[in-house]
């Protein structure tokens, strides 16, 4: 019986010890599930709540403290200011995100935008729910920002970029004005002065690469991204302090914006657009209009970022989605008009057949062919008329 007991004893406490093994092999894959599958409930969880809730598109809706967005959730405490558990579509980016010394005033949200601010405004935060999951932090002071990164994500730093990967999740942030940028295990650690931090996903919805647009940002040269959805919901970032972008109008195949810069330098602007705001088919085609004339487009987002005049860059994900970069060369305010059109080719001119239009001959006086000699038999005849005339008399 002791020897029994003995027996049991051994094997419990054998499992217990294997249990921290199983949990770290596979490269921590046990942990990595744990947390997207909090990421994934959370989303499951939102749309659930968005759903019963009549909420469609882009926005955020509240409960319990956390915030579900259609493509962000995550949660605020309540004490320090840090934002918790950040998931984009699912997939786990963050723990947290947290400011040294923050002393935390309030949190806001109104449709797409959520607000954290700090009691004398020298840190704001804001996370938008759009396909690019963008974080903006702007920051009047010199201060650190720590990025704690949720399990199996990984970082690598480029000169002031880093880069994340998180599953299907490709991300950056640029902190142009940082005096370092130091990764250490599962933090990155971000000292910066006055400026501003972009954190930045490739877009959910159009899986393509956006590092140059990232690298436009650390030169001051991306202005603004716009996305537009579902319900006509959309969310516009600034990017640039002095930028300010507004949409005017909203049609079935017309989308009118202003945008305006104290900057004069050329700008870069970033748009996703979705097929249920405005409707286009295969046979259509966008075009861009700056000022009420047509903008010139290039065949490459290279080339765009290459150019000297104002232009665009049309990247069509099948007939759905939709994004285009825009390139305005000089600022002061313009009017911007993405407009779809039938796509209509010009056709070589036909050539015109006889049957349409028959030839014509050119006819001159003398154009009867004359007979040979009868100018002859005409002077016979005249002269025999005179002479029958004569002997009358």
């Amino acid at each position: 019986m002791n020897l029994l007991i003995k027996s049991i004893a051994i094997a419990l406490a054998l499992t217990l010890i294997s249990l921290p093994v199983f949990g770290e092999m596979g490269d921590g894959k046990l942990g990595e599930d744990m947390m997207r599958g909090k990421a994934n409930e959370m989303m499951k969880e939102g749309k659930d709540l968005r759903e019963k809730g009549g909420m469609m598109g882009m926005g955020f809706m509240h409960s319990e403290g956390r915030s579900f967005g259609n493509y962000v959730t995550f949660s605020v405490d309540n004490s320090s200011g840090a934002v918790m558990n950040y998931g984009i579509s699912g997939s786990a980016i963050f723990d947290y995100i947290n400011f040294s010394g923050f002393n935390f005033k309030d949190s806001t949200t109104m449709g797409a935008l959520t607000r954290i601010t700090n009691k004398d405004n020298s840190v704001v935060i804001q996370l938008h729910d759009n396909p690019a999951a963008v974080i903006n932090i702007k920051t009047s002071a010199t201060t650190t920002l720590i990025f704690t990164l949720a399990s199996g994500v990984t970082a690598t730093k480029e000169d002031k970029i880093v880069n994340i990967t998180a599953g299907n999740v490709t991300a950056y942030i640029a902190a142009a004005n940082a005096t370092s940028i130091n990764i250490a295990g599962k933090e990155i650690r971000i000292e910066s002065t006055k400026g501003n931090i972009i954190f930045r996903a490739v877009p959910v919805n159009m899986p393509v690469m956006n590092r140059k647009f990232m690298e436009e940002m650390m030169k001051n040269r991306a202005g603004a991204e716009i996305s537009v959805g579902i319900s006509d919901k959309s969310s516009i970032v600034n990017y640039s302090d002095d930028m300010n972008v507004m949409i005017r109008s909203l049609e079935r195949n017309r989308m009118r914006m202003t945008i305006n810069s104290q900057d004069h330098s050329g700008k870069f602007i970033m748009m996703d657009i979705d097929n249920t705001s405005m409707m286009w088919n295969e046979k259509q085609k966008i075009r861009m209009y700056l000022d009420n004339k047509s903008l010139r487009e290039v065949m490459s987002e290279q080339e765009l970022y290459d150019a000297k005049e104002s232009s665009f860059w049309l990247n069509m994900m099948g007939r759905n989605r939709m994004q285009a970069v825009m390139y305005i060369a000089n600022f002061s305010e313009h009017q911007v008009d993405i407009v779809v059109e039938d796509n209509v080719t010009s056709a070589p001119t036909p050539e015109v057949t006889p049957i349409a239009t028959p030839e014509v001959t050119k006819v001159t006086v003398s154009g009867t062919p004359k007979t040979p000699g009868f100018e002859i038999v005409i002077g016979l005849l005249g002269t025999a008329i005179v002479y029958r005339m004569r002997r009358k008399l």
